[in-house]
């Protein structure tokens, strides 16, 4: 007769193949993942471009049994269409989750009005109970959060708290949450965005002149003027040029340089695609982001898989990313002779400028890669979504009940 001991391994032993059973299926299982951005496939700024680089690496690796869906909550057009891009994007969603087309939801997060249309996301999403994570961008998001009349503030506190997860791209950012909301510290991960590797080289320019690069939206968050000022300081240096490209203040910052005298030595192109940002970092030799806010700026981590040196300022999660002197420059916000001092140090440091940038290249393969980053997002949607996805069908009984107040 077996005892009480053996009784226990037996079970034991019955129970492993069915626990190893099941986790296989449940990695097998394909989960159905709906991603709200903001414009969609090719958007401008960086939560497009990150969303970009998540949807063409999940599609390369069917092994991830994952199904993405972008759900645009704003789009390219007038404020008018984009209430109607807004609405549209809600019914999708209710039909998606009534047909079993959604698992979780992925819901990336601003200021201003992505705060509006993502708390009413959120709050969808919660009726019609599909598991969320919040994945917070917005630069400017602490202070919009802090200012926000109490209705605006509670419901984004609801969204906080009512997600599965919460997805920060740093410690400063962990710290503005939970210090906000401290109930939602278990359940909040830092991410820090990423970027997919450069294969292609260095270009070098034919006359030999340091190409410097800014890459965003122009105007005053960007520290756009700033840059402008501190450029004109260095005029009386020929082994320069520069190039400051994306949207927002394009004209009154190409006046700026008329003003200046320094319009011929500084090009302002517009906003570039993917491609041709993709050239332009080919032939860049510092990247330069004077910003006042950021999250964590996607530009920066471009410029690290190109080995390219960065000067930018401690704001957001950036001196989380940028060691001052050791893989980039860090000078303080809004200081024009500073910028224009760290510039002059690495026009005329070629030694420095290839130590930062192979300094930035080998932290961008070993934290800031994209293959890594997408199996934590995806582990992260396993894990919320652990039992199968189940299609309404239009059955009264299965549709989402208001919670008891």
């Amino acid at each position: 007769m077996a005892s009480t001991e053996d009784e226990a391994i037996l079970r034991e032993m019955d129970r492993r193949p069915l626990e190893a059973t099941r986790q296989g299926n449940d990695r097998a299982r394909t989960i159905r993942v709906v991603v709200a951005t903001p414009l969609g496939h090719a958007g401008r700024g960086g939560i497009d471009r990150l969303n970009d680089a998540i949807f063409e690496t999940i599609e390369a690796r069917s092994q991830l049994h994952i199904h993405l869906d972008r759900l645009v909550t704003r789009g390219k057009g007038s404020l008018f269409k984009a209430q109607l891009v807004f609405a549209f994007a809600l019914l999708r969603l209710a039909l998606m989750r009534l047909r079993g087309q959604v698992d979780a939801l992925h819901i990336h997060l601003s200021d201003r009005g992505s705060s509006y249309r993502k708390a009413v996301v959120g709050r969808v999403a919660e009726y019609l109970r599909i598991p969320y994570v919040v994945h917070l961008h917005g630069a400017i998001f602490e202070e919009f959060w802090s200012a926000a009349p109490p209705i605006v503030a509670r419901a984004i506190n609801r969204l906080f708290e009512q997600s599965e997860r919460i997805v920060v791209l740093g410690q400063h950012w962990a710290d503005v949450v939970c210090g906000q909301l401290p109930q939602v510290a278990p359940k909040t991960t830092i991410l820090p965005n990423v970027t997919r590797t450069r294969q292609r080289g260095h270009v070098p320019d034919k006359d030999g002149r340091i190409r410097i690069t800014f890459l965003g939206e122009l105007g005053a968050r960007k520290g756009t003027p700033q840059l402008i000022d501190a450029l004109s300081l260095l005029a009386n240096r020929p082994e320069w040029t520069a190039t400051i490209a994306g949207n927002g203040s394009v004209d009154e910052s190409r006046i700026r340089l008329r003003s200046l005298a320094i319009d011929g030595r500084v090009s302002i192109p517009g906003w570039l695609d993917s491609t041709a940002t993709d050239e332009l970092l080919c032939r860049t030799d510092i990247l330069v982001l004077p910003s006042f806010a950021e999250g964590l700026p996607m530009v920066i981590l471009e410029a690290f898989a190109h080995a390219i040196p960065v000067v930018a300022t401690p704001v957001g999660a950036i001196p989380e990313v940028i060691e001052d002197g050791r893989n980039g420059l860090l000078v303080p916000v809004g200081n024009v002779s500073a910028l224009a001092a760290a510039l002059v140090r690495l026009i005329g440091g070629p030694e420095l400028r290839r130590t930062l940038g192979q300094a930035a290249k080998r932290d961008h393969a070993q934290r800031y890669d994209i293959d890594s980053y997408v199996d934590q997002l995806a582990a992260m949607w396993r894990q919320i979504t652990r039992a199968p996805h189940q299609a309404l069908l239009y059955d009264p009984r299965l549709l989402p009940r208001r919670p008891m107040t």
